[in-house]
Protein backbone atom coordinates (compact mmCIF):
# COMPACT_ATOMS: atom_id res chain seq x y z
CA UNK A 1 0.00 0.00 0.00
CA UNK A 2 1.18 3.44 -0.63
CA UNK A 3 1.98 5.85 2.26
CA UNK A 4 -0.66 8.63 1.45
CA UNK A 5 0.31 12.16 2.38
CA UNK A 6 -1.77 15.42 1.04
CA UNK A 7 0.14 18.11 0.26
CA UNK A 8 -0.09 21.30 -0.74
CA UNK A 9 2.75 22.26 -2.16
CA UNK A 10 5.08 19.28 -4.80
CA UNK A 11 8.42 21.31 -3.68
CA UNK A 12 10.77 22.27 -6.30
CA UNK A 13 13.33 24.51 -6.44
CA UNK A 14 11.31 27.64 -7.35
CA UNK A 15 8.00 26.78 -5.72
CA UNK A 16 6.67 24.15 -8.22
CA UNK A 17 2.91 23.87 -9.39
CA UNK A 18 0.00 22.92 -6.57
CA UNK A 19 -0.39 19.62 -6.41
CA UNK A 20 -3.69 18.44 -4.34
CA UNK A 21 -3.55 15.17 -4.45
CA UNK A 22 -2.73 12.13 -2.70
CA UNK A 23 1.11 10.83 -2.73
CA UNK A 24 3.55 9.03 -1.48
CA UNK A 25 6.71 11.10 0.42
CA UNK A 26 10.47 10.21 0.21
CA UNK A 27 13.57 12.99 0.64
CA UNK A 28 14.82 13.43 -2.71
CA UNK A 29 16.91 16.74 -3.59
CA UNK A 30 15.81 19.55 -1.42
CA UNK A 31 12.77 17.60 0.44
CA UNK A 32 10.22 15.67 0.16
CA UNK A 33 9.64 14.27 -3.43
CA UNK A 34 7.22 11.05 -4.90
CA UNK A 35 7.91 7.62 -4.27
CA UNK A 36 5.82 4.51 -4.88
CA UNK A 37 7.39 3.04 -1.64
CA UNK A 38 5.68 0.54 -0.03
CA UNK A 39 4.62 1.39 3.45
CA UNK A 40 4.19 -1.48 6.08
CA UNK A 41 4.40 -0.76 9.52
CA UNK A 42 3.72 1.93 11.92
CA UNK A 43 6.68 3.01 14.49
CA UNK A 44 7.12 5.06 17.84
CA UNK A 45 9.50 6.02 20.37
CA UNK A 46 9.22 3.89 24.02
CA UNK A 47 9.91 5.07 26.88
CA UNK A 48 13.63 4.73 26.36
CA UNK A 49 13.24 6.76 23.81
CA UNK A 50 14.35 3.60 21.01
CA UNK A 51 11.94 3.38 17.86
CA UNK A 52 9.66 0.40 18.44
CA UNK A 53 7.13 -1.00 15.72
CA UNK A 54 3.77 -0.44 16.95
CA UNK A 55 1.85 -2.03 13.79
CA UNK A 56 2.06 -3.24 10.29
CA UNK A 57 -0.62 -3.49 7.31
CA UNK A 58 -2.13 -7.07 7.86
CA UNK A 59 -2.26 -7.16 11.76
CA UNK A 60 -5.73 -6.95 13.36
CA UNK A 61 -6.83 -3.98 15.22
CA UNK A 62 -10.72 -3.15 16.25
CA UNK A 63 -13.13 -3.70 13.22
CA UNK A 64 -10.97 -6.06 11.30
CA UNK A 65 -7.69 -6.13 9.67
CA UNK A 66 -5.42 -3.10 8.84
CA UNK A 67 -5.35 -2.76 5.03
CA UNK A 68 -3.49 0.24 4.75
CA UNK A 69 -1.86 2.83 7.27
CA UNK A 70 -2.09 6.72 7.49
CA UNK A 71 0.28 9.34 8.51
CA UNK A 72 0.68 9.17 12.52
CA UNK A 73 0.48 11.96 14.76
CA UNK A 74 1.95 12.08 18.33
CA UNK A 75 0.22 12.82 20.98
CA UNK A 76 1.37 15.18 23.82
CA UNK A 77 1.03 12.55 26.55
CA UNK A 78 3.10 10.17 23.76
CA UNK A 79 0.16 7.82 22.23
CA UNK A 80 0.00 7.83 18.96
CA UNK A 81 -2.42 8.82 16.58
CA UNK A 82 -3.17 7.46 13.69
CA UNK A 83 -5.45 6.77 10.72
CA UNK A 84 -6.47 3.26 9.06
CA UNK A 85 -8.21 1.63 6.32
CA UNK A 86 -9.58 -1.48 7.74
CA UNK A 87 -11.11 -4.39 5.96
CA UNK A 88 -13.24 -7.28 7.91
CA UNK A 89 -12.93 -10.92 7.24
CA UNK A 90 -15.62 -12.27 5.51
CA UNK A 91 -16.57 -16.10 6.53
CA UNK A 92 -15.01 -18.63 3.25
CA UNK A 93 -18.09 -18.46 0.45
CA UNK A 94 -19.82 -21.87 0.01
CA UNK A 95 -18.43 -24.30 -2.54
CA UNK A 96 -19.02 -23.21 -6.45
CA UNK A 97 -19.54 -19.18 -5.10
CA UNK A 98 -17.89 -16.26 -5.41
CA UNK A 99 -16.07 -14.79 -2.73
CA UNK A 100 -17.70 -11.64 -1.64
CA UNK A 101 -15.85 -8.46 -2.48
CA UNK A 102 -14.09 -7.34 0.77
CA UNK A 103 -15.42 -4.18 2.27
CA UNK A 104 -12.75 -1.60 3.30
CA UNK A 105 -13.39 1.66 5.39
CA UNK A 106 -10.55 4.09 7.58
CA UNK A 107 -10.95 4.73 10.75
CA UNK A 108 -9.26 6.50 13.51
CA UNK A 109 -6.96 4.79 16.22
CA UNK A 110 -4.49 5.19 19.55
CA UNK A 111 -1.50 3.05 19.70
CA UNK A 112 -0.73 3.27 23.59
CA UNK A 113 2.76 1.16 24.00
CA UNK A 114 2.63 1.35 27.66
CA UNK A 115 -0.31 -1.21 27.19
CA UNK A 116 -0.38 -4.94 26.60
CA UNK A 117 -0.22 -5.65 23.31
CA UNK A 118 -3.74 -7.11 22.94
CA UNK A 119 -5.09 -4.05 23.69
CA UNK A 120 -2.25 -1.76 22.27
CA UNK A 121 -4.89 -0.13 19.78
CA UNK A 122 -7.98 1.18 20.47
CA UNK A 123 -10.82 3.31 18.55
CA UNK A 124 -10.15 6.91 19.32
CA UNK A 125 -13.40 8.48 18.29
CA UNK A 126 -16.81 7.45 20.11
CA UNK A 127 -19.64 9.50 19.00
CA UNK A 128 -22.19 10.48 21.63
CA UNK A 129 -23.53 13.37 19.18
CA UNK A 130 -23.02 14.23 15.72
CA UNK A 131 -24.31 17.23 14.00
CA UNK A 132 -27.22 17.10 11.60
CA UNK A 133 -26.38 17.52 7.66
CA UNK A 134 -22.69 17.21 8.32
CA UNK A 135 -21.94 13.55 9.11
CA UNK A 136 -18.55 12.26 8.32
CA UNK A 137 -18.04 9.65 5.64
CA UNK A 138 -14.24 8.22 5.84
CA UNK A 139 -13.99 7.29 2.53
CA UNK A 140 -10.31 8.21 2.82
CA UNK A 141 -7.82 8.83 4.66
CA UNK A 142 -8.89 12.32 7.68
CA UNK A 143 -5.41 12.97 8.57
CA UNK A 144 -6.51 13.27 12.48
CA UNK A 145 -4.60 15.53 14.80
CA UNK A 146 -4.99 15.94 18.49
CA UNK A 147 -4.38 18.99 20.55
CA UNK A 148 -2.58 18.98 24.20
CA UNK A 149 -6.16 18.42 25.84
CA UNK A 150 -6.88 15.54 23.68
CA UNK A 151 -9.22 17.21 21.15
CA UNK A 152 -9.19 15.82 17.62
CA UNK A 153 -9.42 17.34 14.44
CA UNK A 154 -9.97 15.57 10.91
CA UNK A 155 -11.16 15.99 7.52
CA UNK A 156 -13.77 14.41 5.84
CA UNK A 157 -16.03 13.87 3.04
CA UNK A 158 -20.05 14.59 4.14
CA UNK A 159 -21.72 11.76 3.48
CA UNK A 160 -22.76 11.12 -0.32
CA UNK A 161 -22.54 15.03 -1.05
CA UNK A 162 -18.76 15.29 -2.40
CA UNK A 163 -18.16 18.48 -0.01
CA UNK A 164 -15.62 18.25 2.28
CA UNK A 165 -15.91 19.19 6.42
CA UNK A 166 -13.37 20.22 9.08
CA UNK A 167 -14.24 18.07 12.26
CA UNK A 168 -13.75 18.32 16.12
CA UNK A 169 -13.92 15.75 18.26
CA UNK A 170 -14.26 16.37 22.19
CA UNK A 171 -15.48 13.72 24.87
CA UNK A 172 -18.29 12.46 22.78
CA UNK A 173 -18.98 15.33 21.05
CA UNK A 174 -18.79 16.00 17.14
CA UNK A 175 -18.67 19.28 15.36
CA UNK A 176 -18.53 20.74 12.49
CA UNK A 177 -15.97 23.94 12.12
CA UNK A 178 -15.77 24.51 8.82
CA UNK A 179 -17.22 23.33 5.34
CA UNK A 180 -17.43 24.10 1.42
CA UNK A 181 -20.00 26.12 1.07
CA UNK A 182 -19.62 27.81 4.65
CA UNK A 183 -18.71 31.43 5.31
CA UNK A 184 -15.52 32.78 7.08
CA UNK A 185 -15.81 35.79 9.42
CA UNK A 186 -14.80 37.65 6.57
CA UNK A 187 -18.12 36.51 4.51
CA UNK A 188 -15.68 34.69 2.00
CA UNK A 189 -17.18 31.20 1.09
CA UNK A 190 -15.36 28.26 1.59
CA UNK A 191 -14.49 26.14 -1.11
CA UNK A 192 -12.44 23.32 -0.44
CA UNK A 193 -10.97 22.24 3.01
CA UNK A 194 -7.50 20.59 2.33
CA UNK A 195 -7.04 17.10 3.48
CA UNK A 196 -3.23 16.80 5.16
CA UNK A 197 -2.89 20.37 6.33
CA UNK A 198 -4.00 20.34 9.69
CA UNK A 199 -2.67 21.42 12.77
CA UNK A 200 -3.68 22.18 16.20
CA UNK A 201 -3.07 25.43 18.76
CA UNK A 202 -4.65 26.13 21.59
CA UNK A 203 -7.38 23.51 22.98
CA UNK A 204 -10.04 22.60 20.67
CA UNK A 205 -8.34 25.71 17.84
CA UNK A 206 -7.39 24.04 14.34
CA UNK A 207 -5.25 25.78 11.63
CA UNK A 208 -5.48 24.40 8.15
CA UNK A 209 -5.51 25.35 4.21
CA UNK A 210 -8.09 25.34 1.91
CA UNK A 211 -9.49 27.18 -0.90
CA UNK A 212 -11.94 30.51 -1.28
CA UNK A 213 -14.66 31.32 -3.72
CA UNK A 214 -13.35 34.26 -5.34
CA UNK A 215 -15.42 37.04 -5.38
CA UNK A 216 -15.29 37.83 -8.99
CA UNK A 217 -14.68 34.21 -10.92
CA UNK A 218 -13.42 33.84 -14.06
CA UNK A 219 -12.15 31.25 -16.37
CA UNK A 220 -8.88 31.46 -15.31
CA UNK A 221 -9.53 31.93 -11.46
CA UNK A 222 -12.65 30.86 -9.49
CA UNK A 223 -10.55 29.92 -6.00
CA UNK A 224 -7.92 31.62 -3.92
CA UNK A 225 -5.86 29.35 -1.27
CA UNK A 226 -5.93 30.57 1.93
CA UNK A 227 -4.24 29.74 5.54
CA UNK A 228 -7.43 29.47 7.89
CA UNK A 229 -8.04 29.10 12.04
CA UNK A 230 -11.36 27.41 13.40
CA UNK A 231 -12.88 26.76 16.72
CA UNK A 232 -16.31 26.08 18.16
CA UNK A 233 -16.40 29.63 20.09
CA UNK A 234 -14.18 31.84 17.15
CA UNK A 235 -15.35 30.47 13.51
CA UNK A 236 -13.67 30.49 10.85
CA UNK A 237 -10.83 33.22 10.57
CA UNK A 238 -8.59 34.29 7.62
CA UNK A 239 -4.84 34.81 8.36
CA UNK A 240 -3.90 34.80 4.94
CA UNK A 241 -5.12 34.99 1.31
CA UNK A 242 -3.51 34.70 -2.26
CA UNK A 243 -3.62 38.01 -3.67
CA UNK A 244 -4.35 40.04 -0.54
CA UNK A 245 -1.35 41.75 1.66
CA UNK A 246 0.39 40.78 4.36
CA UNK A 247 3.13 42.43 6.71
CA UNK A 248 5.51 44.87 4.81
CA UNK A 249 2.39 45.06 2.26
CA UNK A 250 3.77 41.59 0.79
CA UNK A 251 1.31 39.91 -1.24
CA UNK A 252 0.70 36.34 -1.10
CA UNK A 253 1.21 34.30 -3.89
CA UNK A 254 0.31 30.22 -4.53
CA UNK A 255 1.57 27.53 -3.45
CA UNK A 256 1.07 27.81 0.46
CA UNK A 257 3.33 26.11 2.33
CA UNK A 258 1.83 23.21 5.16
CA UNK A 259 1.22 25.34 8.74
CA UNK A 260 3.03 24.60 12.12
CA UNK A 261 1.17 25.64 15.02
CA UNK A 262 1.58 25.50 19.07
CA UNK A 263 -0.62 26.81 21.61
CA UNK A 264 2.09 29.46 23.38
CA UNK A 265 1.03 32.17 26.51
CA UNK A 266 0.34 34.54 23.90
CA UNK A 267 -2.34 32.55 21.84
CA UNK A 268 -2.00 29.53 19.09
CA UNK A 269 1.77 30.49 17.00
CA UNK A 270 1.50 29.38 13.27
CA UNK A 271 4.52 29.54 11.48
CA UNK A 272 4.72 29.15 7.06
CA UNK A 273 5.80 29.70 3.85
CA UNK A 274 4.81 30.89 0.95
CA UNK A 275 5.87 32.71 -1.93
CA UNK A 276 5.31 36.20 -2.95
CA UNK A 277 5.68 38.65 -5.98
CA UNK A 278 9.92 38.98 -4.92
CA UNK A 279 10.02 35.02 -4.10
CA UNK A 280 9.09 33.02 -0.81
CA UNK A 281 9.17 33.92 2.24
CA UNK A 282 8.79 32.15 5.99
CA UNK A 283 5.77 34.44 8.07
CA UNK A 284 4.84 33.82 11.59
CA UNK A 285 1.31 34.63 13.33
CA UNK A 286 1.42 34.94 16.89
CA UNK A 287 -1.87 35.53 17.67
CA UNK A 288 -1.74 39.86 17.32
CA UNK A 289 -0.88 39.55 14.16
CA UNK A 290 1.48 38.39 11.39
CA UNK A 291 5.55 38.71 10.73
CA UNK A 292 7.27 37.97 7.86
CA UNK A 293 10.33 36.36 9.46
CA UNK A 294 12.86 35.29 6.68
CA UNK A 295 12.15 36.25 3.03
CA UNK A 296 14.42 34.63 -0.04
CA UNK A 297 17.09 36.91 -1.36
CA UNK A 298 18.18 37.16 2.90
CA UNK A 299 22.01 37.09 3.25
CA UNK A 300 23.46 34.13 4.81
CA UNK A 301 27.04 32.33 5.19
CA UNK A 302 26.11 30.73 2.22
CA UNK A 303 24.76 32.98 0.18
CA UNK A 304 21.43 34.79 -0.75
CA UNK A 305 19.02 31.88 0.57
CA UNK A 306 17.22 30.95 -2.68
CA UNK A 307 14.44 28.32 -1.85
CA UNK A 308 12.25 28.14 1.66
CA UNK A 309 10.30 24.71 1.56
CA UNK A 310 6.76 24.33 1.26
CA UNK A 311 7.03 21.90 3.96
CA UNK A 312 5.65 22.81 7.82
CA UNK A 313 8.48 24.72 9.23
CA UNK A 314 10.32 23.77 12.69
CA UNK A 315 8.09 25.76 15.67
CA UNK A 316 8.38 26.49 19.50
CA UNK A 317 6.37 28.25 21.75
CA UNK A 318 8.82 31.59 22.09
CA UNK A 319 8.28 32.09 18.33
CA UNK A 320 11.48 30.18 17.87
CA UNK A 321 11.43 28.60 13.91
CA UNK A 322 13.48 26.63 11.51
CA UNK A 323 13.28 25.99 8.08
CA UNK A 324 14.47 24.00 5.57
CA UNK A 325 15.65 26.29 2.88
CA UNK A 326 18.60 26.50 -0.35
CA UNK A 327 21.72 28.94 -0.80
CA UNK A 328 23.42 28.08 -3.98
CA UNK A 329 21.16 24.70 -4.79
CA UNK A 330 22.91 23.48 -1.27
CA UNK A 331 19.70 22.54 1.32
CA UNK A 332 20.18 23.88 4.58
CA UNK A 333 18.28 24.06 7.38
CA UNK A 334 18.64 27.88 9.14
CA UNK A 335 17.28 28.08 12.85
CA UNK A 336 15.71 31.79 13.41
CA UNK A 337 15.83 33.18 16.87
CA UNK A 338 14.73 36.43 19.23
CA UNK A 339 16.23 37.97 15.39
CA UNK A 340 19.07 35.94 14.61
CA UNK A 341 19.51 33.30 11.95
CA UNK A 342 21.66 30.59 12.36
CA UNK A 343 22.96 28.20 9.72
CA UNK A 344 22.43 24.65 11.46
CA UNK A 345 22.56 21.75 9.20
CA UNK A 346 23.87 21.87 5.25
CA UNK A 347 24.46 19.71 2.57
CA UNK A 348 27.81 17.72 2.59
CA UNK A 349 27.93 17.22 6.76
CA UNK A 350 29.06 14.18 7.91
CA UNK A 351 26.75 12.26 10.04
CA UNK A 352 28.01 10.58 13.54
CA UNK A 353 28.64 7.59 11.83
CA UNK A 354 30.80 8.76 8.74
CA UNK A 355 28.62 9.36 5.98
CA UNK A 356 27.68 12.42 4.27
CA UNK A 357 24.45 14.20 4.61
CA UNK A 358 22.55 14.66 0.80
CA UNK A 359 19.58 15.99 1.28
CA UNK A 360 17.72 17.27 4.37
CA UNK A 361 14.33 16.52 5.41
CA UNK A 362 11.69 19.08 6.93
CA UNK A 363 12.65 20.29 10.72
CA UNK A 364 11.28 19.43 13.81
CA UNK A 365 11.70 21.46 17.03
CA UNK A 366 10.94 20.18 20.61
CA UNK A 367 10.11 22.59 24.07
CA UNK A 368 13.58 21.79 25.04
CA UNK A 369 15.03 22.98 21.65
CA UNK A 370 16.50 19.84 19.80
CA UNK A 371 15.79 19.59 16.47
CA UNK A 372 14.44 16.69 14.94
CA UNK A 373 15.55 15.68 10.78
CA UNK A 374 15.31 13.09 8.52
CA UNK A 375 18.22 13.20 6.34
CA UNK A 376 19.10 10.80 3.24
CA UNK A 377 23.27 9.81 3.51
CA UNK A 378 26.06 9.36 0.93
CA UNK A 379 24.83 5.79 0.63
CA UNK A 380 20.90 6.61 -0.13
CA UNK A 381 19.71 5.76 3.50
CA UNK A 382 17.06 8.13 5.22
CA UNK A 383 18.09 8.19 8.51
CA UNK A 384 16.23 10.23 11.18
CA UNK A 385 18.61 12.25 13.55
CA UNK A 386 18.64 15.34 16.31
CA UNK A 387 20.48 18.15 17.20
CA UNK A 388 20.40 19.94 20.29
CA UNK A 389 20.77 23.09 21.61
CA UNK A 390 24.48 23.03 22.37
CA UNK A 391 24.97 21.57 18.57
CA UNK A 392 26.31 17.61 19.64
CA UNK A 393 24.04 15.71 16.63
CA UNK A 394 23.18 12.38 17.26
CA UNK A 395 21.63 9.31 15.66
CA UNK A 396 21.75 6.57 18.22
CA UNK A 397 21.26 6.94 21.86
CA UNK A 398 24.32 7.52 24.03
CA UNK A 399 24.66 7.84 27.87
CA UNK A 400 23.16 11.21 28.94
CA UNK A 401 21.19 12.22 26.06
CA UNK A 402 18.04 12.25 25.99
CA UNK A 403 17.07 11.21 22.78
CA UNK A 404 17.45 8.11 21.11
CA UNK A 405 16.78 8.64 17.44
CA UNK A 406 14.85 6.13 15.35
CA UNK A 407 17.96 4.10 14.16
CA UNK A 408 20.06 0.98 14.58
CA UNK A 409 22.74 -0.12 12.80
CA UNK A 410 21.23 -3.55 12.95
CA UNK A 411 17.72 -2.90 11.34
CA UNK A 412 16.61 -3.68 7.59
CA UNK A 413 13.19 -1.39 7.78
CA UNK A 414 13.40 1.71 5.44
CA UNK A 415 11.98 5.15 7.50
CA UNK A 416 9.51 7.19 5.56
CA UNK A 417 11.23 10.75 6.87
CA UNK A 418 8.32 12.64 5.41
CA UNK A 419 5.44 11.22 7.85
CA UNK A 420 7.94 12.23 11.05
CA UNK A 421 5.94 13.65 13.55
CA UNK A 422 7.49 14.96 17.28
CA UNK A 423 5.82 16.38 20.37
CA UNK A 424 6.54 18.86 22.48
CA UNK A 425 8.79 16.42 24.80
CA UNK A 426 10.76 14.76 21.81
CA UNK A 427 8.01 11.48 21.51
CA UNK A 428 8.44 10.61 18.20
CA UNK A 429 6.78 8.56 15.20
CA UNK A 430 6.78 7.67 11.57
CA UNK A 431 5.92 5.15 8.74
CA UNK A 432 8.32 2.40 7.29
CA UNK A 433 8.78 -0.72 6.00
CA UNK A 434 9.12 -3.97 7.61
Amino acid sequence: MKTRVTILAVASLLFGALNAHAVSLTLRGLGAGLTGGSTEALYASDRKGNSVEVTEVGAPAPGGIINELGVPAMMADGRVLFSADIVKPEPAPAKGKTAPALQAHWTVLIANLDAPPASRLVAAMHFKSEPSGCRPNFANDPYPVADPDGNIAFVSLVGSSGEDALFLYSNGTLRCLAKSGGTTNEGDRIAVVSFGSLQMGESGVVVFTGWLKSPHPSARKRHLQALMMASAEGGVSELAVEGRYGPNRTRYEVPFGLPAALPSPEGTLVAFTAKTPSGAALFLYDGSGMRRVLPTGTDSPLGPVSYLSPGRPGLMADGTTAVLAACARIPVIFRLERGRMNLRLKRGQITPLGAIIESLGDPVLTASGAMFVGATDSDGNERLYVLNRDDAFFEIGAPGILYRVAFNPNATHRIFTGTLSVNERGDFTYLGTR
